[in-house]
């Protein structure tokens, strides 16, 4: 029978009534007539005697005595808490490289974000090597966070990105920070991107490599499902004795080191635009895992550890805040996407019509998925000439991937094999500034990377497609559309 059904619950009361009773005679037997002690109902059930004042009095400071009590105890727990956040907060800032939160210039710079409305980060990882103090910057991303929608934006942009910085000319973006130095590097950058991208930085923060890997082994590792071999030593230079230089294909737990080579690896054929979406991917695997309830505990020590290694404007606790923030942010709500153009060295020329695109979609709230298909800007497929080829070995695929442009338009050059069966992602290859066509010709696939040709890939069309082992032919009408 049920903790509240009736029947229990009136023999609970009377008992408790009958023990009352007998309590009370034995206190006071002088304060009650014999014959309103002993009088009973002559029908129905039995009836608990009306409970007088003494008692209830009695009670009542019982319960003010508990509540007091209770409430200590809650005071005490809380200032425990807050006095254990303080002290840690304060030690970790005391761990912290404060020198942007303290550089006036870079303060200034910076605007104040409105409550609860979305803002941007910059995010840059930078390699400072042994007997320097000042190093260009070897990752730079935009994060735009809507704390309310709970959704991220990414973009990304090539280090070697040719952007005017403000005092010094024309040079690679990355350079900002050397040309800054130790000091004004911060602002230098801040105010390099804002000009660049037409935007306003809200928060400012730079991870040595160090702190990311430090990062990554305090969450106890991040799985990751890793899309090609990686064999690169050069990336691995932070590993003792290059012992973290080999990361096999398939899902892992990859620990600090090889998370590091992971996100450092070039030695691709695209180069940085593989490692920039290698870095997209690992941050919606760090976010995915982070907002795990074991996780979150965790996090104080991870922001510890990466305290150490960083230079913000943000205090430790909002660093928290944010982390926090981010935590609950499911991995699909995640937008990422990377600054594309042409490689003239030692430039790569930025497709500022590709880069409108994305910042519109990314400060609009819009998906960068969605600009994608409508950055054909009118070009039609019958304009757009494609040559496929197979690039994984797999039969057929070639086929099916020319089957599928040519029922959407597009004019089917050359379809055959690839030098090489080595790919894994599909490749949408373009010369030139021709990234419209090339951007259509993704567009009607199921999924592609955009590719600059660069001269390392010959072909006699506008646009190649290498088909990868990702490739899957789409089902219902999208197939035959």
């Amino acid at each position: 029978m049920g903790k509240h059904s009736a029947p229990r619950g009136a023999r609970g009361r009377a008992a408790g009534t009958r023990g009352r009773r007998s309590a009370a005679s034995r206190r006071g037997r002088l304060d009650t007539p014999r014959a309103a002690r002993s009088r009973r109902p002559s029908t129905g059930p039995l009836q608990p005697a009306p409970r007088m004042r003494v008692h209830r009095d009695r009670r009542v400071k019982t319960l003010k005595r508990v509540a007091l009590i209770a409430a200590v105890v809650l005071a005490v727990a809380v200032v425990g808490g807050v006095t254990w956040a303080f002290f840690f907060i304060r030690a970790v800032e005391g761990d912290m490289n404060t020198s942007a939160m303290l550089n006036a210039k870079t303060q200034g710079l910076l605007s104040e974000p409105e409550p609860q409305e979305p803002f941007n980060v910059l995010l840059l990882g930078s390699d400072v090597r042994p007997n320097e103090e000042v190093a260009r910057a070897d990752t730079i991303i935009v994060a735009r966070i809507d704390p309310e929608a709970k959704k991220v934006w990414l973009l990304s942009i090539p280090r070697d990105t040719r952007a005017e910085i403000p005092g010094h000319g024309t040079a690679k973006i990355n350079s900002a920070t050397f040309y800054g130095g130790k000091e004004d590097g911060p602002a230098l950058m801040v105010q390099t991107v804002e000009e660049f991208l037409d935007i306003e930085i809200h928060h400012y923060v730079e991870v040595n490599f160090e702190g990311f890997q430090a990062a990554v082994d305090a969450l106890g590792g991040v799985w990751i499902d890793v899309d090609t071999e990686i064999d690169d030593w050069k990336a691995a230079s932070h590993s003792p004795g290059h012992k973290a230089k080999y990361i096999a294909k398939g899902y892992q737990l990859l620990d600090g080191e090889h998370a590091l080579t992971y996100v450092r690896s070039r030695d691709f054929p695209d180069a940085d635009f593989t490692r920039m979406r290698h870095q997209q991917e690992f941050f919606k695997a760090l976010a995915k895992q982070a907002a795990k309830a074991d996780n979150l505990l965790k996090l104080p020590v991870v922001v510890r550890e990466v305290a150490r290694y960083t230079i913000t404007d943000m205090s430790v606790a909002k660093m928290l805040d944010l982390a926090k923030a981010l935590g609950g942010i499911p991995a699909e709500s995640i937008q990422t996407a990377t600054l594309t153009g042409e490689w003239r060295s030692p430039y790569v020329w930025p497709d500022e019509e590709r880069m409108d695109f994305l910042v519109s979609a990314m400060m609009d709230g819009r998906s960068f998925d969605e600009t994608a298909t409508a950055a054909d800007g009118g070009i039609q497929p019958a304009d757009i000439t494609v040559t496929v080829r197979n690039g994984a070995g797999r039969g057929g695929i070639a086929g099916e991937a020319s089957g599928l442009l040519k029922s959407k338009g597009f004019v089917i050059g050359e379809v055959g094999n690839a030098n090489q069966f080595v790919y894994d992602r599909t490749l949408v290859i373009y010369n030139g500034d021709d990234t419209e066509a090339a951007q259509a010709v993704a567009a009607a696939l199921p999924k592609a990377d955009l590719v600059p040709s660069r001269g390392m890939y010959l072909f006699d069309t506008r646009i190649l497609v290498v088909v990868g082992e990702d490739w899957e032919l789409p089902v219902g009408p999208t197939a035959t559309q």
